[in-house]
């Protein structure tokens, strides 16, 4: 048998949201199907052409010759994705052409339909599926229809095989190898954003999770998630983790686990996660600040009780300000999701919204308009009463998404918006609250770094650099102490000064062994306390 050809897996986001992190960075299951390949021995190579022109996306697969290409389909990313596939046929007439993600999922008899270019529909999670057909395609064969988890055309209709299994093991999913062959991932985002688990055990009306993944959650270990985080800050000097589970404490003493672990190993990381204010408490809260957690978003959604049950959140309106309460006392900072445009929202549900920052010290949050999605029970009803229909997610228009689009629901996305960006700065943390956090969690990393950059920041130099220097001593293999000490000197002019703080923190950040600059000197603006 000859050697196969590549594998190219590629994804794009639309012009219009080029300039938006979350949405131009390759999603994880990609990453993970790209990484299994390699590891089996395929030649894949993982394309992210956000922001590209097309003249380059056509070259660049047209060079490649590969034998499968992948597209990474969501909603959000709908018409990119439909152009890619064209791209690809025109490039690569000889491809197989596949389609995964989101709108294969759910809407495959109506893509495969509509777009000629697209050969197959994954259906859920690829690696499985997208595996077999390297396989079949390596040893010669283009017979699919055994292969699981696949929507194909056959005998002028629409052919779905059975459903494949989950993949049983998500840590042998991200080893070092799906960091190698990639063009277009850009090192100082991607490896930043980390998923943990599949599955999600809510039922909540508007999200495809628990459809398209399963409501059983599925962990990778803490240990192989600690060491993929060890790696990351090694190969590429990442000292901040956005954990993006969909509820990342929804299994405590797997939490309780991660964040033991990731204190033994002295990292000297800060993270953020996602999660639901009924899965939460305050020894948690305390142990992940003490572990570098920094913020947690939360799905809160609504502070209403009755949009609460209309959007199946299964979260009591008590459990809101309890856990912002928990969270506070530990110096773990809070956001949280709302949702607007949710039919029969008045302005007294909104009104408990911000009493959320008013009376209970939530210090952020981000709006979003109420949207159909395709595998969502929100849409599913909508579209057996005849209110929506599947041609909505084919127009590539968030607006056309949307539940609500009336003057009330436009107004009421906007009046919240604008609330909470009056309402963030007001809830930062008082200095007597800092320093009860230095107590509650023994002086850790997360704490000492906030407690210097709120005494900096009101003249107190020397009370900060008294802390950045304690990180120094701490967790001489952090960056996060050599960078704070740099960017004050940096503000103060003393470039000198700040290179050798700076090349200690680029060296620290990749786990190199650092001698630490001697101390600098700084004054303080007028009269201070320097004492911590």
């Amino acid at each position: 048998m000859s050697p196969a050809r590549p594998i190219a897996l590629c994804y794009r986001c639309e012009d219009r949201d080029a300039g938006d992190v979350y949405y131009r960075i390759v999603p994880s299951g990609l990453l993970a199907i790209h990484g299994l390949l390699r590891r089996e021995g395929f030649d894949s190579r993982l394309f992210n052409f956000s922001g590209r022109s097309w003249a380059d996306v056509r070259a660049a697969l047209a060079g490649l010759k590969p034998m499968l290409v992948g597209v990474s389909h969501f909603t959000y990313n709908h018409a990119a994705s439909v152009r890619l596939y064209q791209t690809v046929r025109r490039a690569c007439p000889g491809a197989v052409v596949v389609g995964g993600g989101m709108q294969p999922t759910f809407l495959d008899e109506l893509l495969l339909t509509r777009i000629p270019e697209l050969d197959l529909a994954v259906r859920g999670e690829g690696e499985g599926p997208v595996l077999e057909l390297a396989r079949r395609l390596a040893a010669g064969s283009r017979d699919f229809a055994a292969v699981p988890g696949l929507s194909l055309r056959a005998g002028g209709g629409l052919v779905r095989t059975p459903d494949a299994e989950p993949w049983p093991d998500l840590d042998a999913l991200h080893g070092p190898e799906r960091w190698d062959a990639l063009d277009g991932v850009r090192a100082d985002e991607q490896p930043g954003f980390l998923v943990t688990s599949r599955g999600c055990p809510g039922r909540c009306t508007f999200c495809c999770t628990p459809a398209f993944w399963g409501r059983q959650l599925r962990r990778r270990s803490a240990a192989a998630v600690v060491d993929e985080m060890d790696m990351l800050r090694r190969r590429f000097g990442v000292t901040y983790f956005g954990i993006r589970d969909d509820s990342f404490t929804a299994d405590r003493a797997h939490v309780l686990e991660f964040c033991r672990r990731l204190r033994e190993r002295g990292l000297g990381v800060l993270w953020n996660c996602q999660s639901r204010v009924n899965l939460m408490d305050e020894e948690l809260a305390v142990a992940m600040r003490q572990a570098g957690c920094d913020q947690i978003q939360f799905g809160v959604e609504s502070a209403s009780p009755r949009i609460l049950e209309r959007l199946d959140k299964a979260v009591r309106p008590e459990h809101i300000p309890r856990t912002l309460r928990a969270c506070r006392t530990a110096g773990v900072r809070t956001s949280a999701y709302f949702i607007t445009g949710v039919p029969g929202q008045t302005a007294a549900d909104l009104e408990l919204d911000q009493a959320l920052f008013r009376e209970h010290g939530l210090q952020d949050g981000i709006v979003s308009p109420l949207c159909y999605y395709p595998g969502t029970a929100l849409f599913a009803e909508a579209a057996a009463a005849g209110a929506a229909s599947p041609e909505i997610f084919l127009q590539g228009k968030p607006e056309a998404l949307q539940v609500r689009r009336d003057a009330a629901a436009v107004r009421d996305y906007r009046e919240l918006v604008a609330f909470i960006e009056m309402a963030r700065p007001r809830n930062a943390f008082t200095e007597t609250e800092l320093r009860n956090h230095l107590g509650r969690t023994g002086e850790c990393l997360s704490a000492l770094l906030e407690w210097g950059r709120f005494a900096e920041g009101h003249g107190r130099r020397r009370q900060a650099l008294m802390a950045y220097q304690d990180i120094v001593r701490r967790w001489p293999g952090s960056a996060w102490g050599y960078r704070a000490v740099a960017d004050m000197l940096n503000g103060l002019g003393r470039k000198w000064d700040f290179r050798d703080w700076e090349a200690a923190a680029t060296l620290a950040a990749r786990g190199e062994r650092v001698q630490p600059p001697p101390p600098p000197r700084v004054w303080d603006h007028g009269l201070g306390n320097n004492r911590r």
